[in-house]
């Protein structure tokens, strides 16, 4: 271990996940720990890398967390901002990269300490777990990061570092359950140890901390599944209660145009008449519903007035738009530039 004077302080906030829990033997089940011994009972050696403090803010089952939890979690963070050195988060993995992609934005390119989001396939008590592994390596994560001036929101899982922002979940039962399909990875983790690359964000001296913590719920996500009737959307967006919409396409943008089942006339509906932008978004793993396609049913759908969003992941896409509307961005033409726009390293421009 270092010497306690060089320690880096580094909060570790429990918002659930698998990482966290005991087994109950009583209760044969798996549950959340009560209290930091249980978890430093596991993995002792914790204080070794750094000063460590441990706050549960949170036990709910990641698939359960809502834009409200994002927020949450920003505002407490802003709050810790300037007491520690950085900040490791635990989390469910079914919707870390959610919320791993809403605290890039929230926080900002201004962030200046290390933000580590991690979890776990398995719990820390059960034997041949990855829990401890990858808590260790989040702690080690956080605090070279700070030494290194680097300050962005990552996920560190297995034995790679993510930018959070560029992350999706590829595994159910992997330890290796996150990447980042169209951004390389940013750090590595190997028995020689933590090494960040190029990639990683330096703190940015000149862009002042400023928080952005809101999202806007109402969002309409449709898989382009062959088939899809586009009138279902239509009564959705006459319900007045819905806010966008993102077309999940199946090739760079494109969408059915033909007969009954074009989404064309959906499109133009949606923009004209509701004022309920349209986003098109792809599922592929590295997908990039382009600006300068020249795929003829996604050209058709951009003209017909749907926004594509790049080499953002279809995670991000939902995330910033959710985080855009909330800060008033209602009109198409301003939303297109803002969708596309770089705010924190979440898209290729």
């Amino acid at each position: 271990g270092l010497p306690s004077s060089m320690k880096k302080k580094i909060l570790i906030v429990s918002y659930g996940g698998t990482i966290v829990m005991v087994v109950d033997e009583g209760k044969k089940a798996i549950v959340p720990a009560n209290n930091i011994e249980e978890i430093f009972e596991n993995v002792p050696r914790l204080g070794e890398y750094a000063d460590v403090d441990f706050e549960i803010l949170s036990n709910v089952d990641s698939t359960n967390v809502t834009p409200d939890d994002w927020t949450r979690i920003a505002l407490f963070l802003s709050d810790k901002m300037d007491e520690y050195d950085g900040f490791v988060i635990t989390h469910g993995t079914n919707t870390m990269a959610y919320t791993a992609s809403a605290l890039a934005l929230a926080l900002g390119r201004g962030l200046k300490k290390p933000v580590v989001m991690t979890g776990s396939q398995l719990p820390l008590m059960v034997y041949g777990n990855d829990a401890r592994f990858n808590l260790e390596n989040a702690v080690k994560t956080a605090a070279l990061a700070s030494t290194e001036n680097i300050s962005e929101v990552m996920i560190v899982f297995n034995d790679v570092i993510l930018r959070g922002a560029r992350s999706v979940k590829i595994s159910e039962s992997s330890f290796n359950a996150f990447t980042s399909p169209s951004f390389p990875v940013i750090g590595n983790i190997t028995s020689r140890g933590i090494q960040f690359n190029q990639y990683a964000h330096r703190i940015d001296e000149n862009t002042p901390f400023e928080m952005k913590p809101h999202f806007q719920t109402g969002i309409l996500t449709v898989d382009l599944v062959p088939g899809q009737l586009p009138g279902l959307i239509e009564e959705v967006l006459k319900s007045g209660k819905c806010k966008g919409v993102i077309l999940k396409s199946h090739g760079a943008g494109s969408v059915p145009t033909v007969n009954e089942y074009s989404f064309i006339p959906i499109i133009e509906g949606a923009v004209q008449k509701y004022q309920v932008p349209i986003l098109i978004s792809t599922k592929f793993l590295g997908g990039n519903p382009i600006k300068d396609t020249n795929d003829e049913p996604a050209v058709e759908a951009q003209n017909a007035g749907a926004i594509p969003t790049g080499d953002m992941t279809d995670v991000m896409a939902e995330v910033k738009l959710m985080w855009l509307l909330a800060q008033g961005f209602r009109e198409k033409k301003t939303l297109e530039k803002e969708i596309l726009r770089d705010y924190i390293g979440e898209i290729t421009v």
